[in-house]
């Protein structure tokens, strides 16, 4: 395979990227956004106790540092845990701090730099893949792969051996569908198809699997029926990417009801600007997050 194909650093994916205008529109907004908190001290709202899931995609070498400047500032008011402590915390009503949780999707090949920085402040990270994706070599059907599933350009994936090397750390492997299949776009049957091999390889590999994270996350991209099929098929939690925050439900949180939210972490984004999602996370904490929502249908 040849290396240079593939990108390593996400300055070449910004390069890449149409609309920059609409990009520095957005900066620009964010910038004031992060003002504003900072004139009402709303950063100390992130004390506020509560479990936030944290989720990245990449992690690319030009991003490292930034990454582990978050990891330095969140882990001054947070406590952070694994993915299923997060999840048991949650069921069994004891969210008592600021907890942090980490996850990421689509095994890119530089999560392992990811996890270099998340082992050094000694938190944990749920790593959701795709089997068809882990191990691939082929340049031909990565950057089919990549354009066709992930809409970037072509990057390395995990190895099997390298996630081996990320469960022997601590971290957890979840289920993130065989080939990254949109499920909304899916029929419930080709769906629990899909489910159920991605759900047979990683077993193989990985041991018991307990977490799943469908693709695109939006809850339109999601079906309810899908979302029973996980549940009734032994695993512990289902998660998207739409924001938000969860704390106790007062006993009324079960398996079969909870639905999880995230928070996209770009580590190449200002501070402050990760810091505004975070506090707009907690600032819109309801008791309802913790449910479906009632357009997942």
């Amino acid at each position: 395979m040849k290396d240079t194909i593939l990108i390593d650093t996400y300055a070449q994916i910004k390069q890449g990227q149409n609309g920059k205008f609409r990009a520095g529109v957005r900066s620009s907004t964010l910038d004031l956004l992060s003002l504003k908190h900072i004139i009402f001290g709303d950063e100390e709202k992130l004390k506020k106790t509560r479990v936030q899931f944290l989720y990245f995609h990449h992690i690319f070498k030009d991003e490292l540092e930034n990454f582990e400047i978050l990891l330095e500032y969140l882990s001054k008011d947070h406590v952070f845990i694994s993915h299923s402590e997060a999840v048991e915390r949650l069921l069994t009503d004891r969210v008592d701090k600021p907890y942090i949780a980490w996850s990421s999707d689509d095994g890119i090949q530089n999560n392992m730099l990811a996890a270099k920085a998340l082992n050094k402040f000694g938190a944990s990270c749920c790593f959701y893949v795709n089997p068809a994706s882990i191990g691939l070599t082929d340049v031909e059907k990565i950057k089919h792969f990549c354009k066709e599933k992930l809409e970037m350009p072509p990057v390395a994936f995990l190895s099997w051996k390298e996630v081996e090397l990320l469960q022997s750390q601590g971290h957890e492997i979840g289920n993130h569908t065989f080939k990254h299949d949109m499920v909304s776009q899916l029929t419930q049957e080709q769906f629990e198809e899909d489910f159920l091999k991605a759900d047979a390889i990683l077993t193989q590999k990985c041991g018991a699997i307990k977490h799943f994270a469908y693709t695109y996350g939006r809850f339109e991209n999601f079906t309810k029926p899908a979302f029973e099929f996980v549940m009734d098929n032994g695993y512990e939690s289902c998660i998207s990417a739409s924001r938000g925050c969860h704390i106790n439900g007062n006993g009324q949180l079960d398996k079969s009801t909870v639905f999880l939210r995230r928070d996209q972490i770009i580590a190449d984004w200002k501070l402050s600007h990760i810091k505004h999602f975070l506090i707009k996370g907690v600032q819109e904490l309801d008791y309802n997050t913790n449910f479906l929502p009632k357009s997942l249908v």
